[in-house]
Order: structure tokens, then sequence, then C-alpha cells
């Protein structure tokens, strides 16, 4: 699956930016959904991996990861699945995952994941949540875009 950015021209230059990684991350009694929406790649792949280590450590009954709004993801975020749902068989099976979109869900199936991880083919993705409710619930991994406009790279 091929990347897509931005490319901007500054000074006669091409420049590719980066996407961000929003993790959104609710309960809602015994249920904790966490909803990725960009780019799940080697810089943000530690943001995840972290919140989701975060949700597990709760006594929530399931975990609900919300793939839908994925763009891309790579090995990294792969290898976090990967020990998130060994961890969750040690802990109940509460892991649940829901799918991406068919780009995304190709990446799964060419790694051979799709029958090593708990997706849920009917579980439509979580309705949207109001405003008030988003507040305080979403980590934006954006710092290699910061890095990139100050010229970091």
């Amino acid at each position: 699956m091929f990347r897509q950015h931005a490319v901007h021209s500054r000074e006669g230059q091409l420049l590719c930016a980066p996407r961000e990684l929003v993790i959104g991350s609710q309960r809602a009694g015994d249920v904790h959904v966490v909803a990725l929406t960009g780019e799940l790649d080697k810089d943000s792949a530690p943001s995840f991996d972290a919140e989701l280590k975060r949700v597990e450590a709760t006594d929530a009954r399931q975990i609900v990861v919300d793939l839908s709004g994925l763009t891309f993801i790579g090995s990294d975020g792969l290898k976090v699945f990967i020990h998130a749902n060994t961890r969750s068989r040690g802990d109940g099976d509460r892991l649940m995952l829901v799918r991406a979109s068919d780009e995304v869900q190709s990446t799964f199936e060419v790694a051979g994941l799709l029958s090593r991880l708990p997706f849920d083919e009917h579980r439509e993705p979580p309705p949207p949540t109001t405003r008030s409710e988003l507040a305080g619930t979403h980590i934006v991994v954006s710092s290699p875009v910061h890095e990139w406009i100050r010229g970091g790279r």
C-alpha cells in the first residue's frame, strides 16, 4: 500500500509532510473504544501502544479498537496488534478489532494476520460522539509534523 502525503513547493523544493495519527480513547460502561484516524507507522506506533496498554490496565471488560479511520498501517503498527492480541488471550480475550478500509485491511491480509487477530466483521464502527463527549479523549501524535514544519527533518 502506498502512503499518500501532501507535497508542497517552498522556494523551488518539493517537501513531503508526514500525516498524523489521532487516537480517540473513550469508555462507555465496561467497553473501552480506541479509535484510530490517520497513519499508524513507526512514529505513531509507540504512542498507540502506550495508550492500548493504559486501557488494558483498566477493568474494562472489552477493548474495541476501531480501525475504520486508518489510512495507512506499517509493520510497526502491525506489531502492536500482534503483541496486544497475545496479551489479550492471556487476559480473557478482551480485544476486538473493527475492520479497517479495504486498503488497510489488505495489509493485514498480506501479512497473514486476518485469521490470527480478533476482527469482528459484523461489528459496525461506533457512532460518532458529540463534541462534549470528545472533551479530553483524544491524543494527537503530531511531533513528526512539528519537526517537519520547523525544518528538523
